[in-house]
C-alpha cells in the first residue's frame, strides 16, 4: 500500500514539475519583441493602430492601440532577457 502511494505521489509530482520546467527551457535567453502596424487599407498609407510589446521576463507582454486590421507590417523593436532592451 505505501509502495503504490508513494509512486503515486512521485508521478503526480513529475505532471507538476516537467511542465513548468519545459516551458523554462523553452523560453531561454532572448528574445524579439516586434511592433505590428495596423493600416487602414492594402494601399498602407493611413496607420490605424499598432501593438507593441513589453518585456516581462521571461515573457513579453503585446498591447493592442487603436484599431486591429489585416493590413499589417512588423518589425523588430527590441529584445528581452538577454540584458536592457535595445
Amino acid at each position: 500500500m505505501f509502495k503504490r502511494i508513494a509512486i503515486s505521489a512521485l508521478a503526480l509530482t513529475m505532471m507538476v514539475i516537467g511542465p513548468t520546467q519545459q516551458v523554462a527551457a523553452q523560453i531561454g535567453g532572448c528574445q524579439n519583441i516586434y511592433m505590428t502596424r495596423m493600416y487602414s487599407d492594402a494601399t498602407y498609407t493611413v496607420q490605424v493602430g499598432y501593438i507593441d510589446g513589453m518585456c516581462a521576463y521571461p515573457y513579453i507582454q503585446y498591447t493592442l492601440f487603436g484599431t486591429y486590421t489585416y493590413f499589417q507590417t512588423e518589425e523588430i523593436s527590441g529584445t528581452c532577457g538577454c540584458g536592457p532592451i535595445e
